[in-house]
């Protein structure tokens, strides 16, 4: 919600103290070194293993140390005592944040700064009645108000809990929550691929969730994006307009189909567990050509699977071997053409549902190591894997709440 109250100065003395926060937990990191193992390819499936040092940063968490970190920031500070809090909490958000990007080795070990103002505001500094909320700023002084009964979400979110509050200098992010039952009944496998999600549920089979017109977007925009950037040196401002433009025009339309697409998988599948692989796209991007990298770059996985992870419980599984392991006896599978085949058991499979079958069986706690072929498919005659089609295909409706179902 856009808003029209004067907080420039919370907003400012907010960052402030965010900043000493993180600098008074960095100046006390504990960083250890730890020997990690590596390895690099030699050819022919064999590899050469390497040490190496890191330092490994551990953030103090005690409640001596955070109780005299807020005692130090609640001198002179004008505001609600709660904000320092808030601060707080930000302070190892962000830092957890970053240790995460450096342990992937994608930061430097320097510390975080805080460079957008921003307030977060904990529910304990706010009353809710209804739809009208009242933010304290100093008690007993000073309060903000917000009535948000007339906005687009008021009738979706009837009943919801109000969450935290972020307030920006010109308007406001609301969060809200409600409980879902949920009895852990049903889990599905879900394949991650360039163009598609192949799903595997235990009674409606194996359905494939057509990417292709995300990728159609993405490779829209570019197209554009890189002839305007061919042609920015003969008029640099003009054109710098024109980009920002279509960068915001392909975030948004990229966002608009992946906010679809997590509602209309969390309808198409109510009350059921989705499993994932839990891939790194990074380790791809490194052993991919120029093509294949930007195709790549175009499939959002871990953005699909956070607006996902609203609405649904989801789990991650290893992906080693998904689509390399036979589920009959547990051998490495030969793949051509899009099929994989067993030369022990002569099983063979289209390579895509394999993918999600077996993300589906390590999601249920089955070690990929072959099993009886009778306790496989329970909805197949005689519980056999065979080269089969999709039992349905599905595209995003861009204008609808429910997926298309196309003939496969």
């Amino acid at each position: 919600m856009t808003h029209d109250w004067n907080v420039e100065e919370l907003l400012t003395a907010y960052r402030r103290i965010l900043q000493r926060a993180i600098d008074e937990i960095w100046e006390n990191t504990t960083w250890k070194e730890k020997k990690v193992k590596h390895r690099y390819s030699i050819g022919n499936g064999k590899y050469k293993y390497y040490e190496t040092t890191r330092l490994i940063p551990y953030f103090p968490k005690s409640s001596e140390f955070k109780r005299e970190l807020r005692n130090k920031l609640l001198k002179n500070w004008p505001f609600a005592k709660h904000y320092v809090d808030s601060a707080i909490k930000t302070a190892y958000s962000i830092l957890e944040s970053w240790r995460q990007n450096y342990l992937k080795g994608r930061r430097k070990r320097r510390k975080p700064v805080v460079k957008r103002k921003f307030v977060r505001v904990k529910t304990t500094l706010m009353k809710v009645e209804g739809s009208k909320i009242r933010i304290t700023v100093k008690p007993r002084e000073e309060y903000l108000e917000l009535d948000y009964s007339g906005e687009w979400f008021y009738e979706r979110i009837a009943g919801w809990k109000v969450g935290e509050l972020i307030i920006r200098e010109r308007d406001v992010y609301l969060t809200f929550s409600k409980e879902l039952e949920f009895n852990g009944r049903i889990k599905l496998g879900i394949d991650s691929n360039l163009m598609s999600f192949d799903v595997y549920h235990p009674e409606k089979g194996w359905i494939k969730v057509d990417l292709s017109e995300l990728h159609r977007i993405a490779e829209t925009y570019d197209g554009i994006i890189d002839k305007l950037k061919s042609i920015q040196r003969k008029a640099p401002k003009r054109i710098g307009m024109l980009l920002r433009k279509y960068y915001a025009r392909r975030r948004n339309r990229i966002e608009d189909f992946l906010n679809k697409l997590a509602v209309q998988l969390s309808r198409e599948f109510p009350d059921t567990v989705f499993v994932f692989e839990d891939l790194n796209k990074f380790k791809m991007l490194e052993n991919g050509s120029r093509k294949f990298n930007r195709k790549l770059s175009h499939s959002t996985w871990g953005k699909i699977v956070r607006k996902l992870s609203y609405r649904v419980p989801i789990e991650f599984v290893n992906p080693a071997g998904t689509s390399s392991t036979c589920p009959v006896c547990g051998s490495r599978l030969e793949s051509r053409n899009g099929l994989v085949e067993c030369f022990n058991c002569r099983f063979k499979a289209d390579r895509q549902f394999l993918g999600a079958f077996n993300v589906f069986v390590r999601g249920v706690g089955v070690a990929l190591s072959g099993g009886e072929a009778r306790d496989l498919l329970s909805n197949e005659p005689g519980g056999e894997l065979r080269l089969m089609s999709p039992k349905s295909v599905v595209r995003v409706d861009l204008n609808g709440r429910t997926f298309i179902h196309v003939p496969p």
